[in-house]
């Protein structure tokens, strides 16, 4: 719950000193500094916390599909790898969501509102938690593969 609320409280702060694109800077940003931390010579989490509290601040309109689909299919049975999975498809359906949400100009509730920025921050933070899954793969540690809620 803690890396929930650092993502969303990045993005929090991030709006208030920047404006709307500060928000989406930030969120990356903590996904960044959660995945890749200086202090501990750039051996981090997943980030997949952080990027859920950067999605429910700057795109709350996807936040609980975005949950849901993750929950959902990491309960698949039988499914291999349930967190690598369930993180890769939740990730790939919120940059498609925020994608349609640009374009389209729809409403994003108390988020800020849907321009280029919001899908440009979702990849990159989409980049990253797939780099940290990419090194756990090459690695060979399974463990490391699982996504702990």
């Amino acid at each position: 719950m803690a890396d929930v609320a650092k993502g969303f409280t990045a993005c929090a702060c991030g709006r208030a000193t920047a404006g709307d694109n500060g928000a989406h800077v930030a969120g990356v940003a903590a996904v960044l500094g959660h995945c890749y931390p200086l202090w501990n010579g750039f051996r981090g989490g997943k980030g997949v916390a952080t990027s859920f509290g950067q999605c429910l601040y700057t795109f709350p309109a996807s936040a609980a599909l975005d949950l849901a689909l993750a929950i959902g299919i990491a309960r698949i049975p039988g499914l291999r790898r349930p967190g690598l999975v369930s993180t890769g498809v939740a990730s790939g359906i919120w940059l498609l969501a925020s994608l349609v949400w640009w374009r389209r100009r729809l409403p994003n509730s108390w988020g800020p509102p849907a321009t280029r920025a919001l899908p440009l921050a979702n990849a990159a933070t989409a980049l990253i938690i797939a780099s940290r899954f990419a090194q756990a793969l090459r690695r060979g540690h399974a463990d490391d593969l699982e996504v702990h809620r």
